[in-house]
Formats: C-alpha cells, structure tokens, sequence
C-alpha cells in the first residue's frame, strides 16, 4: 500500500507518524506499507515548511498561542520520547495571567490538567516543535523541492500526483493533503482540480512578533506565568519561552526561565498586508504608536526593543462540503484553517491526524481479515473501500467538533479588534467576571465540550499538554472511534421478530 502526503508541516509529519503507528499493527510486513511525504519546500532546514504563519519569529496572534504554543494534545499515545522532548524544549505555563492596557489585572486562569500527573501548558515555537517531530520522521521518506501541481487519476482510479515541474507522476492508493491553508490537493477534492471553490479568506486581522532576551521580562516574574494584555487597538502577549540548562520538567513541574522570551501583538488590520513586500520601519512605527500609554513596563521594554522580519495575516478556511473524495483526504489547516483565538490550530491537526490513522487501520484490518461484522456493515472488499470508508467516518466524527471550535474562535477573535470606549471597558468587565467565576467559562463554551468527557477521561494513554481553555475544547471523539471500532467487532445481531 502506498500513502502520499502532500506537506512536511506539522501535520504533516505528525500524520507520517500516527500512520505508522497504527498501520503497522495491520500490515504485517513493513515492506508492503510505502509512506511518502512530498514538500516543496526544504525539509531538512529549521523551518516549518506548510503549516501556516511560521517564519522566522513564530509570532502567534492567538491569546492562547497556538503559533508558539504548539504542543497541544501531543502525548505518549504517539510516543513517550516525542513528549519528553517536546515538552522539555518548551517553558512550562502554569497560568495565563489576563491584563488589560490600562494595568488592571484581570484574572489567573490555571493552565494546568487535573490528571495524574498533573501537566502543565507547554509554550514552544512551532519551529521547535517541526524540529522534535522530524527528527523521528527518516530522510528517505522525504522528497523535497517537489511542487506539486494537481491530481489525476489512474485507469484503475488511484489517484496519482503531478508535479509542477512535469517530472513522472506518482501513483498512491491514499493521498493525505496537509499542505496547508492554500492547498492544492483541496481543489481536487472539492471541485475538479482546477480552479479552488473554496479558497482561503483573509479574516482583517494580522499579527507581528518574534523573540526576545528574557531579560525583558520581570526580574521577579513568578514562575510559569504567560501574560496576555487586552487593549481598545488590539492584543498583546508574552511569556519565556525556554527554560534553563539540564531543567528537564516533562510538564509536570514549572522551571526557571532561559534566555528566550516569546511575544506577539495582534490587530485589525482591513487591508491585506503584501507579506513580502513590507516597511518594516512603518510597521514597528504603527507597533509603538498601537502600544502607546499600555501601562504595563514589560510590553514597553519589548516594543522599543522590537525588530519587524514578518507580517502575518489570519487566513480562515471556510466550511468546506468535504474533507475527502475517491482517495484524496484533507487534514489541518488545509480542512479547516480557524483563526489563532482557537488556541487549537496544531492540535486539530495532531487530532485529524490520530483519528484518520486510527480508523484507517480499522477498515484495513476489516478488509485484510474479513472478519466476521455486523449484517449493515459491508466489510471493505478492497484497499480503495477501506480507504473510502474511514474517510467517510473520519469526516463524520471530526467535522461538527472542527464546526465548534471555529464557531467560537470567530467570537474569541472580536476581542482583538478595534474597540470604543465602553466596549473595551466590557471586555475587562466579561474577562473579569471570567476570573472570578470560572463556572460562568464553562457555561459560556457549553455545546463546544463535554466536562465529563475529555480526552483524558477517555485514553488514559493519551497524556494532553494543555491550557485550561484547551481543556474545555479538548473533547477529542476518540472514544466515538473506538465505539465505531467496537461495533464492528461486535457479533451481528438479528432483528426480533414479533409473533403474528
């Protein structure tokens, strides 16, 4: 069986490795399982080649960082060395500390699970976390520098990759799209591979940042604090994000901070900005002029000492009629690019990834077993049907959580625009109230989660590094997997028959 995957980004390296994970279990000898992932970009430098909003400076224009603070709901379900060295290469967050720009503070929202052990928030530029997930990903099954152009499809209808540079086209029996927010695989999945239906919509909200010496921070800055400041013309936030040489805390414990602090600054912004073509001068001109007055020392030692390399603008994704189609399935942010007030771009990825691997494996083991099955379930007659049906089921299950969360992050993100007076008084009051009275977070994310139902309550093996807004939308439906898992394996039951 050969599995394309088209992007080295997160996602898709984190795919390369739940695929292995799960289908090396079914397909016994590893010989008959062939996964290429194919960047266009070079995937052996320290770069984050097609997930979204990474250049140089990692700059996140989330509050709850999802650009920086990417390791959200990465455990030992994927592999115990991978956490260790995540996390270890992050700054351990045990709360965010929420201010506004006149200097109230605002609230202390915890940023640690109530599992055992308990876990910390884990801040870590997605550049670190690119390179914890590489080096687990060999050379060989990479191939760079190859664009790709398109998809067609076989006389025997696989799906097969064309390239940009008229080089063979590459057949496979599964094509994953995680090239990110303009995906190419995404036009043949939603229309007919020429022209994108669908394509990816400025949201008018952009964001600055990069890294700085944590001397910029307090000199009595309490361990494992993130602070982020909200203002009438925008946001911004900061936090260290390394630790000290040989603190080696697995999340389970703050740390003392290292030399490198993270910050980012977000605001409306109603005209595309040329990521390219930029004035870098005007742009750290209308950063000082934005921050102006904030009362808090810290974000003025930051700004003065800033230095613009990037821009990023919030691309969005809109609601796509499918994820998948005769071979070809879309995970991350080429499925469903959200904004950065999510806080859960890297972890729906991480998710989509775990679920698709998970019920593919299922249908696989249907298929290669023939196992016994329920009477309504029609055990996949080849490679394509097992294919065909976990696509199916996987776009089923993660589709009305990915709805949840982007319904929220659009609500989220208004606190990051442009504000009146009274306005901006209302959103301390709210974040405020939130401080207070945690309840009332729970209450204003119901129907986004399931208290009772998080994704530690359901995989005990599956060890989330998360924030406590993280915990409330980590309701990942693994367990709707193994309940579709489960009643496949479940004997066929005959219908009663009531007597005449």
């Amino acid at each position: 069986m050969r599995v394309v995957i088209v992007g080295a980004g997160i996602s898709g390296l984190s795919c390369y490795l739940f695929l292995q994970k799960h289908l090396l279990s079914v397909i016994k000898a590893p010989t008959d399982l062939e996964i290429i992932i194919l960047e266009s970009h070079a995937a052996t430098s320290r770069r984050d080649a097609s997930d979204t909003a990474f250049e140089e400076a990692a700059a996140a224009p989330g509050p709850f960082a999802d650009t920086i603070g990417a390791a959200i709901g990465l455990g030992t379900d994927l592999s115990e060395a991978i956490f260790a060295q995540v996390a270890n290469s992050g700054y351990p967050v045990s709360h965010f500390h929420l201010a506004s720009a006149r200097g109230h503070s605002l609230a202390r929202i915890g940023a640690t699970n109530q599992k055992d052990p308990r876990l910390h928030t884990v801040l870590i530029s997605r550049q670190h976390l690119w390179d914890c997930l590489r080096e687990h990903v060999p050379d060989k099954v990479i191939d760079d520098h190859r664009e790709v152009s398109g998809i067609i499809y076989s006389k025997a209808q696989r799906p097969a990759v064309q390239f940009a540079d008229g080089s063979a086209d590459l057949e496979a029996d599964l094509v994953i799209g995680a090239d990110g927010v303009k995906s190419v695989i995404k036009k043949s999945v939603t229309g007919d591979g020429k022209v994108d239906k669908h394509p990816a919509i400025y949201d008018g909200l952009a964001g600055v940042g990069g890294f700085v010496s944590s001397s910029h921070l307090r000199g009595n800055e309490p361990r494992g604090r993130m602070t982020v400041t909200f203002g009438a013309h925008g946001f911004f936030g900061y936090g260290a994000c390394t630790v000290a040489p040989q603190s080696n805390h697995f999340a389970e414990c703050t740390a003392p901070a290292g030399d490198e602090a993270a910050w980012w600054s977000t605001y409306e912004c109603s005209e595309l900005p040329d990521t390219r073509n930029f004035d870098k001068d005007d742009i750290l001109r209308q950063l000082k002029v934005r921050h102006a007055g904030w009362a808090d020392p810290v974000v003025q030692r930051i700004v003065d000492g800033a230095v613009i390399n990037s821009i990023y603008p919030t691309w969005i994704t809109p609601e796509l009629p499918t994820w998948h189609t005769r071979g070809l399935v879309l995970i991350g942010d080429a499925a469903h690019a959200m904004q950065p007030s999510s806080g859960q771009g890297t972890s729906q990825g991480f998710e989509d990834a775990q679920v698709f691997s998970m019920l593919l494996a299922h249908h696989l083991e249907r298929h290669f077993s023939q196992s016994a099955s329920r009477v309504e379930r029609q055990i996949p007659a080849s490679v394509s049907e097992a294919v065909d049906q976990a696509s199916k089921e996987y776009f089923e299950l993660r589709r009305p959580r990915v709805k949840r969360i982007v319904d929220r992050a659009k609500q989220m993100g208004d606190t990051k625009r442009k504000k009146g007076l009274v306005e901006e008084y209302l959103t301390y009051l709210i974040l405020w109230i939130i401080g207070q009275y945690l309840w009332l977070l729970r209450l204003a994310f119901r129907g986004i989660f399931r208290t009772s139902r998080r994704i530690t309550d359901d995989i005990p093996g599956l060890l989330p590094v998360d924030t406590y807004t993280k915990q409330v939308y980590n309701d990942l439906p693994i367990y709707e997997v193994q309940r579709v898992i489960e009643a496949d394996k479940s004997p066929a039951v005959k219908p009663v028959v009531s007597p005449s």
